[in-house]
């Protein structure tokens, strides 16, 4: 009988272990998205546009920044910063060339760490963001740049590289084709996101195929996430064979 219970109480106790294991990861991946999308939707943009208002509510007041830009110390206080976003030509208006990539995200309970590059101007940003969970709500509490302009980038195994294949019934080809391109369009405008191009099979073209490439898992997990995501997988119930999409995750030999 004490070697029943036992046995029962090692098997509750790993159930109890496995289950307590899934709800942190989950945990963990839910904190992941949700960071990602502060950086793409309120990081990435706040800089890309010069909005100080969208840029004031990702960090927590009293932030430092360090590193440096093209050789020379780098430091400021968060209204030094400000201030200068706000009084610079911003990289939406000046038309030259802009990038925000995510390249990796680390949750620790209440913590997180981001590492992201930021092309603007003449500069290639690699930076290390630090992340604190206030009352629910990722903040950025300090940031580490340093200009890697020139510098070899050899961050592509990080990438997420994604194939989807779909089967559209014959009565909505039109309906779901033209859904397809909007999708397309949407997804390529993702910070994140550096290819979405859909293709039909040569000898079948009501088989489509979607070729994606991502900066990283977590601009993937963004996009499948996004408004116009949603919309799209909503959409096509009932439009294709078995309400089926078979999605791939690829990876390169030399990855």
């Amino acid at each position: 009988m004490k070697n029943i219970l036992l046995t029962a109480l090692l098997v509750s106790l790993s159930w109890t272990s496995k289950a307590q294991n899934k709800t942190t990861m989950e945990t963990q991946h839910q904190d992941s998205i949700a960071i990602s999308q502060v950086l793409e939707n309120s990081y990435f943009k706040g800089i890309y546009e010069g909005d100080v208002t969208l840029l004031k509510s990702v960090y927590y007041p009293g932030t430092l920044l360090f590193g440096d830009v093209k050789g020379q110390p780098y430091a400021k206080t968060l209204p030094e910063y400000l201030d200068g976003v706000q009084h610079r030509q911003s990289p939406k208006n000046s038309g030259k060339l802009f990038k925000g990539e995510i390249i990796t995200i680390k949750v620790v309970n209440s913590i997180a760490i981001a590492e992201v590059r930021v092309s603007m101007y003449d500069f290639v940003y690699h930076e290390f963001l630090s992340f604190h969970k206030f009352d629910g709500k990722w903040l950025l509490v300090n940031k580490m740049i340093s200009d890697t302009a020139g510098q070899p980038v050899t961050a592509t195994e990080n990438k997420a590289y994604v194939v989807a294949y779909m089967d559209i019934l014959p009565a909505f080809e039109k309906q779901v084709k033209d859904a397809l391109n909007v999708m397309a369009e949407e997804s390529n405008k993702e910070p994140g996101c550096e290819q979405f191009t859909v293709n039909t099979k040569k000898d079948a073209p009501l088989s489509i195929v979607v070729y994606e490439i991502y900066s990283n898992e977590e601009a993937f997990q963004v996009h499948k996430t996004s408004p116009h995501a949603k919309n799209f997988f909503e959409f096509v119930k009932g439009k294709i064979v078995n309400d089926h999409i078979q999605v791939d995750l690829l990876s390169g030999l030399n990855h």
